[in-house]
């Protein structure tokens, strides 16, 4: 799992960095809110360990952007850390989205096992995320079941199944699917996305009904009524 620390007291970082990384975690390590962004676009991480008081944007900021925008960012823990005391301060970055908060100074095996709490919290959401009636998702084993019996599927096939799980009971616009599924390699128009909703429909009967047809929009998968 990835960590990301936005930190700009060097040796605050490296600590955190040390500790994380011997515990297994992949650990990127950013000195101001900007550069935390940019590595957060590039590549999802599961937790962030985030400085309220940064330059060039601060924690405050840095978690209403990631909250506002998590198709870009995804949806990661955040840990605030703050060297100031006020009830308020604390408060105001669990309110905006901050997950949990330590007041420096503070132990880092204390943080360890606060974000490892939270790592282990988000495999179980992923899991109950990742089940649509007989249907699972293992993203690790990259495996779908119907009932127990793998259901083989194309890698476009797949993504686009896991999207519309993940999305369950939302409306996905055929826009979003091939952004997310095709990203750059499709056209304005393109069929695509109808055919291997037909696709699915024929590999997994009961979705036929399940996948609901959104004129004009998009698809929304939802349990038969």
């Amino acid at each position: 799992m990835k960590v990301l620390v936005v930190e700009d007291d060097l040796e605050i970082q490296a600590l955190i960095n040390y500790y994380f990384t011997k515990e297994g975690y992949k650990v990127t390590v950013a000195s101001d809110g900007l550069e935390g962004l940019k590595y957060l676009k590039k590549d999802k991480h599961e937790l962030i360990i985030l400085d309220l008081m940064l330059p060039n944007l601060d924690g405050i900021n840095f978690t209403k952007i990631v909250k506002e925008m998590e198709d870009e960012y995804g949806t990661p823990y955040i840990v605030m850390l703050t060297a100031k005391t006020e009830v308020e301060d604390v408060l105001k970055g669990l309110e905006i989205g901050a997950d949990d908060y330590m007041k420096k100074p503070f132990d880092p095996r204390e943080l360890l096992l606060r974000g490892k709490k939270l790592l282990n919290q988000q495999e179980k959401n992923k899991k109950i995320r990742n089940r649509f009636l007989d249907l699972e998702i293992d993203e690790d084993k990259h495996l779908v079941t119907n009932n127990g019996e793998e259901v083989e599927l194309s890698k476009k096939e797949y993504d686009l199944l896991l999207l519309l799980v993940k999305n369950k009971g939302i409306v996905v616009s055929r826009e979003k699917i091939l952004d997310k599924v095709w990203g750059s390699n499709y056209y304005s128009g393109d069929r695509t996305v109808d055919v291997y909703i037909s696709k699915l429909r024929e590999k997994i009967p009961f979705l036929t009904e399940c996948i609901k047809t959104v004129k004009g929009v998009g698809y929304r998968l939802e349990e038969k009524r």
